[in-house]
């Protein structure tokens, strides 16, 4: 339709207001600007001089509590222990004094030092105490290194009230940003931007340091005043604009109200149609402004096309939002979904009692070696499914990685979890694995931590279902293990240094120190070869089977630490540590056994060693589930030469069912099984001597091991066992 003459482009009006706005305002913020500026000032003036008084009040503070808990540290009776007998001076350090509440919770690192001045051991630390004390008197020393100020406490320990018999010292580092966070509310000054005047790695005695501590303030928290002069400013800019306005409303009246007003109207009309094809614009006649007409016929088009794009990428989004959060392989949810989840809850201020269930797929690292990581991964989607057949609705089923997989169970009792935990396990266990190509049954572990409904046991509960996963996982333990306080001693499993010793030790064997005790002929009791014993050696540290083997059985590390060990005595052979005529006993653990590549590795060695007695020990939990790969392999060693002898004999449930088929030579009875022969309790005694004589008329050669006194030799001896070991005839010798 063409448009009336009479109608005018909205530049032109646009042109003339804009000048004029751009005048008044120019002039009414130019005002504002001096006001702002000129009280902004001021305030910021008695803002820094609040900042600084608020942080030496704070510094002082900081100090005095820092004396206060080194000086009760210090009169601490087992601190006094430590610097006399250091023998527990790590668990002193990083257990003891968290437990006796003497732990400073801004601490960063603590030390004792001998009367010398030597530290007793350090710690691992980010920025750990000096080897050597700077100072012999009590002081307090600030320092500034890699961007955190610290105040550290030196003081010397007496064994006497009246301090004349000195028996060490003692050094506190506390990082002085979080104790003074810590320690009170800052409202003037930013403690993140707190620095010491002093050089990086010097030492400033605190009693000098009265004017070292700057900060930067905070934002001006007087909000009253400023909220006055803002709004004395805006009174005056207001008085000013309102003028502007009203001459601005003159001119813009009869040009552009009337039209937006008809303009208004129509869409006011759309808006309470309750159909929603309809157009949206619908005049009977054209705005006066041609740039308004314009908008009104483009504005129709443009909303019938977003309205389809709006539909488009809601669809669109709702479908990315699910993949971002979906685990690819298995159909559940990934880790990001569950640390959203995780978030949720945590920020909850009802904080809701929650059950996490953490499951873990036994032995998934071996059956991917095994058959492949096309199986390997069948094995997980089977496994998903599974589990998630067996949540309730409103469960959610989280992959956390490799085969890990979670459930957040709200509102459960223990009763309800086990519930969910062992109908999971059921689902597994009537699954048809065998129809990926595998020879041996699926089993998960199940770990189980409740929260308390507090963010403490909340913050907590991971590790702990983490604990109980391992437990769960451990050789005889139920597959589902609730968390509970006895697993503490299990964190070893965690530990970044136990770990860390048994993963250095897989990628060098060197780490690995062997000893190696003597296996004794009877009746005459000569040494005919020795038994390897493994230890690993991590910084001074030795570490023996205890600390080493929960680490490589929870994590599934259990062959390529055998072949670690074979390695390491294949060394020993070839440097002369073992003599050429000395025979040795190897342990194999039940996954090496059904393995091919350690099988591999112990034939290289027994056919390099070509003439030297090797005796290869296995447990019988190595055939309990791969009978027929075990007894293949066993095969395999006996024909290349080794002796095989079963170890542990009676530790376990089915030692006479398994030895009637086992191809093996000797049998080791466990040493539970050998004390019972000096028992005061005559059937267990002769229970013992029967089974003894029954293995031994079956024509196997048997070893007693645990021999520590000279009647339990001579016992053994009468009733005809072929070898003796223990720490009668010494200890192992490294």
């Amino acid at each position: 339709m063409r448009l009336p003459a009479l109608s005018l482009s909205i530049s032109r009006i646009a042109v003339l207001y804009i000048l004029l706005v751009v005048m008044m305002l120019g002039l009414l913020w130019g005002y504002f600007w001096y006001e702002i500026n000129t009280t902004g000032a001021r305030l910021l003036r008695q803002h820094e001089t609040n900042a600084k008084l608020e942080i030496r009040d704070a510094f002082l503070a900081v100090e005095r509590d820092l004396r206060k808990a080194g000086d009760k540290l210090a009169d601490w009776d087992e601190t006094r222990q430590q610097l006399a007998i250091q023998d527990y001076y790590s668990i002193w350090r990083d257990v003891r004094i968290r437990g006796a509440s003497l732990h400073h919770e801004a601490m960063d690192d603590v030390a004792l030092y001998s009367r010398e001045g030597r530290i007793l051991a350090r710690s691992l630390a980010p920025d750990p105490l000096p080897e050597r004390i700077p100072v012999t008197q009590a002081v307090i020393l600030l320092l500034h290194d890699q961007n955190h100020s610290h105040m550290v406490y030196y003081r010397p320990v007496h064994a006497d009230p009246s301090g004349t018999v000195l028996l060490g010292y003692l050094a506190m580092k506390l990082d002085l940003t979080v104790a003074m966070k810590q320690l009170r509310s800052f409202r003037y000054a930013a403690l993140d931007s707190l620095i010491l005047a002093i050089p990086a790695g010097a030492q400033i005695d605190v009693r000098q340091a009265a004017d070292i501590p700057r900060v930067r303030p905070l934002p001006d928290p007087d909000m009253n005043t400023k909220q006055r002069l803002f709004k004395q400013a805006m009174t005056r800019q207001a008085l000013v604009m309102l003028a502007a306005l009203l001459l601005a409303v003159l001119l813009l009246r009869f040009w552009l109200v009337r039209p937006l007003r008809g303009l208004s109207t129509e869409i006011s009309n759309l808006t309470s149609s309750q159909e929603q094809d309809a157009p949206l614009l619908q005049a009977s006649g054209p705005l006066r402004v041609l740039e308004l007409e314009s908008l009104r016929t483009s504005f129709n088009a443009y909303r019938q096309r977003l309205r389809e794009l709006h539909g488009h990428l809601e669809q669109k989004s709702r479908d990315f939002y699910d993949q971002a959060r979906r685990d690819a392989l298995s159909g559940a949810f990934n880790r990001r979904a569950f640390e959203e989840d995780w978030l949720r809850i945590a920020e909850d201020r009802r904080t809701p009692a929650i059950a996490l269930l953490l499951f873990d797929c036994d032995h998934f690292k071996a059956i991917n070696d095994t058959y492949g990581h096309h199986v390997g991964d069948s094995v997980i989607q089977a496994t998903a499914q599974c589990l998630q057949s067996a949540l309730r609705t409103q469960d959610r089923l989280y992959r956390l990685g490799g085969d890990e997989f979670a459930m957040l169970l709200r509102d459960n009792d223990p009763a309800q979890a086990e519930m969910v935990a062992e109908r999971c396990l059921e689902h597994i266990t009537k699954h048809d694995f065998y129809q990926y190509g595998m020879r041996e049954p699926i089993s998960i572990s199940v770990g189980i931590a409740f929260s308390q409904g507090d963010q403490h046991s909340l913050t907590a509960l991971q590790k702990h279902a983490d604990l109980a996963m391992y437990s769960a996982k451990r050789p005889g333990s139920r597959k589902i293990v609730f968390y509970g306080d006895d697993m503490e001693d299990m964190e070893v499993l965690v530990s970044s240094r136990e770990v860390n010793a048994v993963f250095r030790a897989i990628r060098d064997p060197s780490c690995i120190e062997m000893s190696y005790q003597g296996v004794q002929r009877l009746p005459r009791a000569e040494k005919e070869y020795v038994e390897a014993l493994v230890r690993v050696r991590y910084d001074e540290d030795l570490l023996g089977p205890a600390a080493l083997f929960p680490i490589i059985q929870s994590r599934g590390l259990d062959v390529e630490f055998d072949q670690a060990v074979i390695n390491a005595i294949r060394h020993d052979m070839q440097s002369g540590r073992l003599p050429a005529d000395q025979g040795v006993s190897i342990n194999l653990s039940a996954p090496s056994v059904v393995n091919s590549k350690a099988i591999s590795a112990m034939l290289d060695l027994i056919r390099a060693e070509n003439g030297r007695k090797i005796v290869v020990e296995i447990t019988e939990t190595a055939l309990i589930t791969q009978m027929d790969i075990a007894t293949s392999h066993i095969k395999q060693l006996r024909e290349a030469g080794a002796l095989v002898a079963l170890d542990d004999f009676g530790s376990g449930y089915s030692s006479l069912r398994y030895l009637s088929s086992m191809p093996v030579d000797l049998v080791k009875f466990d040493i539970s099984m050998v004390h019972m022969l000096e028992s005061d309790d005559e059937r267990q005694r002769l229970i013992t001597e029967e089974i003894a004589a029954m293995v031994m008329s079956a024509g196997y050669a048997v070893v007693a091991e645990g021999i520590e006194t000279l009647s339990l030799l001579e016992r053994v001896t009468h009733l005809g066992f072929s070898h003796a070991q223990g720490y009668y005839f010494g200890k192992p010798e490294r």
